[in-house]
């Protein structure tokens, strides 16, 4: 097998020669690529050209195409600051004044703000890794998400106790506008499409239920219809939704290491593929080859208790990690059918 088969058995809960290992990384390829962070999010070949040389540093089985979470919000109003070599920041929220939804600019997800960006990246990945490598594309956000950025993280919040009508009138516009932008990644050649909805995660089990599931489970249903399977992540300590996560339809849920595994594949994985979950911090960053070894080990092992797993980092793989750390989470999944 070669890594987008191997990925695309594990997706779909098939056999596979070996676990596929696709770390969470941005920061990591653009530091060891020597691509500052605003050429990085700006610049579609910078993006392709970074990631492809982490790719080709450690050989895992795939890459995942982003940048920040400020791709949708950008595009539909909000004023994003990109500074030298940190992550991009908001200036102003869009609605961050006002409830006016007429506020909110129209997108083309060919000409609006950034998006072009990561299509350019997309179709620069496939076009030098065909299918011998799996290329997942991140669509920035899920609707809830890209609502809470729109508005504003607090105001949100308050907004949906104080005035549910408009949180729902608003999600559901940023359901249709990631909607349009992933089947536009997918047309630009991504393997597969992936979105984060982390604000959903900070909410109670029957607000997600009501604010975030529906128009996720919306959202994945349409860009099924692409043929592309689908991943979700949700940051943090999401066990006490993980069963709702699985119900939004994905093929893929990227669990954090703040979850426990085993309860994972315990709740959900005879249901769905888990991406997971080697702490990025506390191992990845700050332990030892051998810690990470360990910690790839126990997740593989888990997850032969019943789940379909691709090997990951909980979330992003922070920028300094010592670069045989991530060959470790490799080596693991090597060693493990030995």
């Amino acid at each position: 097998m070669n890594s987008y088969q191997r990925t695309l058995a594990a997706i779909e809960r098939q056999a596979t020669d070996r676990v596929p290992v696709i770390p969470l990384i941005i920061q990591y390829a653009l530091h060891i690529s020597s691509i500052p962070h605003r050429e990085y999010s700006s610049n579609g070949q910078k993006m392709a050209e970074a990631q492809i040389t982490s790719l080709r540093r450690h050989n895992y089985d795939g890459i995942h195409i982003t940048t920040d979470n400020q791709i949708i919000s950008e595009a539909m109003g909000c004023e994003v600051y990109l500074p030298y070599d940190e992550p991009p920041q908001y200036r102003k929220r869009v609605l961050g004044d006002s409830k006016d939804l007429t506020k909110l600019a129209k997108v083309d997800p060919y000409s609006s703000g950034r998006m072009p960006v990561i299509l350019s990246a997309t179709r620069l990945a496939r076009e030098e890794l065909g299918d011998e490598y799996f290329i997942k594309t991140n669509c920035d956000s899920g609707p809830f998400s890209i609502a809470s950025a729109l508005r504003g993280e607090e105001l949100f919040y308050m907004d949906i106790y104080e005035d549910p009508q408009f949180v729902m009138d608003l999600v559901e516009i940023c359901t249709d506008v990631l909607i349009a932008y992933g089947k536009a990644i997918a047309a630009s050649g991504a393997h597969a499409l992936t979105f984060g909805d982390s604000p959903s995660g900070l909410i109670s089990r029957e607000h997600y239920e009501k604010f975030a599931l529906p128009f996720a489970k919306r959202a994945i249903s349409e860009l099924k219809s692409t043929g592309l399977p689908i991943f979700y992540h949700i940051c943090g300590n999401t066990s006490h939704i993980i069963d709702l996560m699985c119900e939004t339809g994905a093929d893929v849920l990227e669990i954090d290491h703040l979850v426990d595994l085993e309860f994972a594949v315990d709740k959900v994985g005879s249901r769905v593929c888990l991406e997971g979950n080697v702490d990025p911090t506390g191992v990845l960053l700050q332990g030892t080859p051998d810690e990470v070894y360990a910690a790839s080990m126990k997740c593989i092992e888990v997850a032969r208790n019943g789940g379909s797993l691709i090997l990951s980092s909980g979330c992003e793989v922070p920028r300094h990690t010592p670069p045989d750390n991530i060959d470790q989470m490799l080596q693991a999944a090597i060693d493990s059918v030995r």
